[in-house]
């Protein structure tokens, strides 16, 4: 799984650039984590109105806080009006007192203090799902009662709400005791206990006024929308003039397995949870018919068949080799070509993009020096351009 965060410097970015300016509007269905849109909304003079979807719904707000609004915030006014309000709140509870007991008893001895955290938090709390959920796994037990308070506290008017709802995503997510992702957190063992003790010492206070200050001056020229919704959905919405970034998961696993603790801060509630990973029932973790080898194939036909007769622009982005998911750069190729012209400028016709990219554990190479898995490998990226065809056949 790749960020394009890279890509954005070395390509990507730079195709942006070039083809926003003709656009009417531009529509990513694949947000993700909102990493181009708010490449769009910082570095790009857009003044079209972008749309956003993802399967996801933290996906969505994280978009949603950035396009949904035309203005920056003031962040002290929401630190006032939320973050102090939860502060507050916080500090009536008797969970935290127990929870602070638990930190200061087994200080230095992490397998005892996972394990008397993870029976703390089987005490009952009515203030919110991550304590119960994740509370001892994912986060300390003082961490899961402040996300809890925070999403208590979320302020009532919509354009307030969406933005302090992203950042305790993006607090959450860069304190979670987990290798990147969520879709397992460390265990207290020899090597991997040291990494607890680290992502339990992040103040979750601090780290949500740290996101709100990123996120603030991020907005769009025009109020954008942001929906949960199926990528093919999107396509009746579409019109000729616009830009659309296609993006498609390209792993094998359905990517809510890695992400499904984002998931439920972002709802703002969570079923029961089992294993290791603290899974949610499946019914609560979005499918992709793009993570199923025996659908991905005729997913992407739908779809490219459906934008071409929408007579719209294509960005493309996909790995050039096979992926886990069945598909690969010679598939995507193939299936575009079937649909669009490729940009006649051969030296644009795919861009090779060479990035570092999370193996999400799924991989058997080993660094030679230490035996351990590879977390990052190397991997090479096409950027297609894809221009509609003057001409409709249907096939």
């Amino acid at each position: 799984m790749g960020s394009k965060r890279f890509m954005l410097s070395n390509g990507l970015g730079d195709l942006l650039r070039e083809q926003l300016p003709y656009a009417n509007r531009f529509i990513d269905p694949f947000c993700g984590s909102g990493g181009v849109i708010n490449f769009v909304a910082k570095n790009l003079n857009f003044k079209g109105e972008i749309i956003a979807g993802d399967l996801q719904k933290y996906a969505v707000v994280l978009a949603r806080a950035v396009i949904g609004r035309t203005k920056v915030f003031d962040a002290e006014y929401l630190k006032r009006a939320w973050i102090e309000k939860a502060k507050k709140k916080l500090n009536t509870s008797k969970l935290l007192n127990k929870a602070n007991g638990v930190d200061q008893k087994y200080s230095g001895k992490i397998k005892l203090r996972v394990n008397a955290a993870r029976k703390l938090c089987k005490t009952p709390s009515k203030i919110g799902p991550v304590w119960r959920a994740y509370g001892g796994h994912y986060f300390s037990p003082k961490q899961a009662i402040t996300i809890d308070y925070l999403l208590n506290t979320l302020p009532k008017q919509t354009k307030y709400r969406d933005i302090c709802l992203a950042a305790t995503i993006i607090a959450a997510s860069r304190a979670a005791a987990a290798p990147g992702h969520t879709a397992q957190p460390f265990q207290p063992t020899a090597g991997a206990g040291k990494f607890i003790e680290i992502a339990w010492r992040t103040d979750i206070f601090k780290s949500c006024d740290s996101a709100l200050k990123e996120l603030v001056p991020l907005h769009a020229k025009v109020k954008g929308r942001a929906m949960v919704s199926d990528a093919k959905k999107l396509i009746p919405k579409l019109k000729r003039g616009d830009l659309v970034l296609l993006d498609p998961p390209y792993s094998g696993v359905q990517y809510s397995r890695f992400y499904h603790v984002l998931e439920t801060i972002a709802r703002g509630y969570c079923g029961e949870v089992t294993g290791i990973g603290r899974y949610p029932d499946i019914s609560e973790r979005p499918q992709s018919e793009f993570s199923n080898a025996g659908q991905s194939y005729k997913a992407l036909e739908q779809l490219l068949s459906g934008l071409s007769r929408k007579k719209v622009k294509v960005i493309f982005t996909f790995p050039k080799g096979k992926s886990s998911n069945g598909l690969s750069g010679d598939k995507v190729i193939e299936l575009a070509k079937k649909y669009f012209n490729l940009d006649k400028n051969k030296s644009r016709i795919h861009k090779h993009v060479i990035g570092r990219f999370s193996t999400l554990g799924g991989n058997n190479k080993f660094n030679k020096h230490n035996r351990e898995k590879k977390s990052r490998v190397k991997s090479e990226e096409l950027v297609l351009l894809l221009k509609p065809k003057k001409t409709y056949e249907s096939r």
